[in-house]
């Protein structure tokens, strides 16, 4: 989508209108069931409710949420609706109980470089090493050495886990990152400069440097690539599947095409 018809949308979607809800709907509901799927997997036998509750939430008190949220461009609005997913996933399935604490886990990762970080991280969240080199831009046989080399060191440090360990303490893992959060945190702006390559070598080098070390950034930077991935690989959801969603939402009518609209349709 680009710049400036996510802008129209969320202008749209503010004043409650149908074509920006409909937009919203299209474009965004594959990723609410890809990231409920990866993140909150006991929801899928019920997956069609959660969508329509997720867009419902976003339309409570005349569009509060779009009235509310701020953002430079998409990857920005996508991290804003990242948030909102996981807020409602949160508060819907029962947190599992994890097998690893963040101490722990900076154990497992302490002389490795931030890239590499990055990708254990992604293991954490349950990715595969060709998801995370397609995410990361990077070579898939560097994601699976850093595997091995965190399923190494967890079985020296925690020899009793389970081969699922990282996946299983994933969410909580998360939680406990997001409370390190920090006025030097690094700033979405920066994090898609990295990603375009619009930074000087000394800014890049003063944000790596805090995201080795910070667990909020580092997730909060691996989630900014995989919702910028995950984006791209999205398919518009199926127009019998945008209705049912709509209707939900005690929207208006759409509007009628206007003449010059209609002129040209022919």
């Amino acid at each position: 989508m680009a710049i400036r018809t996510v802008f129209l949308m969320k202008e749209d979607c503010a004043r409650g209108e149908r074509q920006g809800w409909y937009e919203f709907v299209r474009d965004y509901a594959p990723l609410v069931r890809t990231l409920l799927q990866q993140y909150f997997p006991t929801l899928s036998p019920e997956m069609d409710t959660h969508v329509r509750s997720i867009f419902k939430r976003a339309r409570a008190n005349q569009n509060e949420w779009f009235r509310n949220v701020s953002f430079a461009n998409e990857r920005e609005f996508l991290m804003a609706f990242r948030q909102l997913l996981f807020q409602y996933g949160r508060e819907t399935e029962r947190v599992p109980v994890p097998q690893l604490s963040l101490d722990q886990v900076r154990e497992i990762v302490k002389d490795l470089p931030v890239t590499e970080r990055e990708m254990l991280w992604l293991f954490i969240k349950g990715y595969t090493a060709p998801q995370i080199a397609r995410m990361m831009r990077d070579a898939e046989h560097t994601a699976e050495q850093v595997k091995r080399i965190a399923d190494e060191r967890l079985k020296q440090l925690l020899p009793a886990t389970t081969a699922d360990a990282f996946s299983i303490s994933a969410r909580v893992l998360m939680e406990e990152a997001e409370k390190s959060v920090s006025e030097r945190c690094v700033a979405l702006k920066t994090f898609n400069n990295i990603i375009n390559g619009q930074i000087s070598w000394r800014e890049r080098e003063l944000a790596e440097e805090h995201i080795r070390d910070c667990f909020n950034c580092l997730d909060r930077f691996t989630g900014f690539q995989e919702m910028i991935r995950l984006r791209q690989d999205a398919q518009p959801l199926a127009e019998a599947e945008i209705e049912p969603i709509l209707e939900n939402l005690s929207l208006p009518a759409a509007k009628g095409k206007g003449v010059l609209a209609r002129l040209f349709a022919r």
